[in-house]
Formats: C-alpha cells, structure tokens, sequence
C-alpha cells in the first residue's frame, strides 16, 4: 500500500522489550571485567548475554589501547631486554595488561623486524622462542590477532545477512552497499530501500548493520562517521545494534533496535547472539 511514498506495513514494529542498558549496570560491567576470562561469570552475575558482554570488553581493550599505546611504546628497550633474560612475551604482556599480539608487534619493530608481516606469517622467524612465543601470542588475542578480525568481520557479516533475509522476507526493495555507485569518500549504509517504509511510527530509507553494544561514546563516533551523513543524503533511517545499548543514547531523526527487533518475529539468532572470542 502507497500512502503518498511510504509504505506501511503496520506488522513491522520494534519489540517493547528492547534490552536497552542502564548506565548503573554498564558501569558495573564495564569495571568488572579485567580479562577474558571475566567474560563468562560477568554475563552470569548480570544475566547479560555472553556476545554482549563480549562486546563490551572489545571496546574496553581498543581504549585503553588508544591510551596507553604510546606509553608502552617507550618500554619497547626494557622489554626486549627482559626477553632477553628471560621473560616471555605473555608475561610482558600480562606485566603491563596489553594485548599480546601488541605487545609483540611492539617488540619485534624494537628487535628490527618488519613486525606486520611476522604477526602475519610468524613462521618467517628464525629465532625458534621468538618464533613460538609469538605465535602463542596470536593464539591468546581475540582482540588484535589476525583470527580476531576474521571473527569479528564474520560476525558483521552475520548481522548483515540476517538484515538481508528480514527484507527479502517482507519483499521490500533495495540496495546493499556494493550494489551503490560510489562517489569518492561517499558514505553509503548497508541498505538502502527504494522505497522508505513506515516502521511504528518511524519512517526508514536506510538501515545500517552494528554487530556491537553502543554506549554513548560508541554511538557518537558512529553519528559523526557515519549516521550523520545518512541522514542528510537520505533521510531517516533505522540503527540495528545487535548486542543492545544505553538507554540514555538519544538518536537524531532514526529508529534504534536491538537483536530482539528480528527475535521476536522468529529468525534464528543463536549463533550471533551467544559468540564470544576467548
């Protein structure tokens, strides 16, 4: 049914319960979880699902990256020489609570390496304890292991192809991302629909896939990146963020929604939903 461009199709609307969170309990799991192995008892204490704690502590781990990267940097010297006498590069990276695969990248650049092509092929050393502590490095990163961005793109991809299945089952019409011409530096989302259709109340154009939690520095990095260009080529939209977000996250002119948008109409969402990198 046309009303004036809009189609309507009043069994589109967002689940009531969207698992929206509390800053009270974000800040509680946001401070509890010091590993990976807090992972599974932190979903356990607050009955938040395992992907979305998960998720949490990625975006945990790429912070405190982003601000201590530079200070362990100046310590590359003192930890060559502490592997040199000994120390492996797991102890170091425990030492100074940083990613092993960085800690070890860091280390390689100091002892001369090119240290992307060796965390790429690790068997290209000759140095056997090097060669094996490094890939024991790799083995224990779910973060910044070459594994742990082949994980976390499938998992984008999964999101996405669900988003996929969801408009080919209400037979709507529309563009993925690769299907659009792209300018330079244009900013295109992962769907575009031909034609805008009314969710709830909402109007949708575009929809954009987030494999992710969004709390409020997470959304406001993808609004200024990304949402904001959306919405002034083409309208509003809608935000799918798989793993759930704060409930004091205040969207511009588009619908926000969580796994259980897609759940409640009955698509399988198990594998998405209960994967966590360890």
């Amino acid at each position: 049914m046309l009303l004036g461009g809009l189609r309507q199709y009043s069994g589109i609307r967002p689940d009531s319960n969207n698992r929206k969170m509390n800053e009270k309990t974000y800040q509680q799991i946001y401070q509890e979880l010091k590993s990976h192995d807090d992972i599974s008892k932190v979903s356990k204490k607050y009955s938040v699902s395992i992907s979305t704690v998960s998720s949490i502590f990625h975006q945990k781990t790429v912070r405190n990256v982003k601000k201590y990267h530079s200070r362990v940097v100046q310590k590359a010297p003192g930890m060559v020489r502490s592997w040199n006498k000994g120390k492996t590069i797991l102890e170091l990276a425990s030492l100074n609570r940083f990613p092993p695969v960085l800690i070890a990248s860091i280390m390689l650049k100091e002892m001369g390496f090119k240290n992307k092509s060796v965390i790429k092929d690790p068997a290209i050393l000759s140095n056997k304890r090097l060669k094996q502590e490094v890939i024991q490095a790799i083995n224990n990163d779910m973060d910044f292991s070459p594994l742990g961005h082949k994980v976390q793109s499938r998992l984008g991809d999964m999101g996405e192809a669900l988003i996929h299945d969801w408009l080919m089952d209400h037979d709507l019409d529309f563009l993925t991302e690769s299907d659009m011409n792209k300018e330079p530096n244009t900013k295109t989302p992962d769907f575009l629909l031909k034609e805008s259709i009314d969710i709830d109340g909402s109007k949708v154009k575009w929809i954009e896939s987030k494999a992710v939690f969004a709390d409020e520095a997470e959304h406001n990095r993808y609004q200024k990146r990304q949402f904001g260009f959306y919405e002034e080529l083409f309208g509003p939209g809608m935000v799918v963020y798989w793993y759930g977000y704060l409930d004091t996250i205040n969207p511009n002119n588009y619908l926000i929604v969580d796994h259980t948008f897609f759940e409640h109409m009955g698509y399988d969402l198990d594998e998405l939903l209960n994967f966590v990198m360890v």
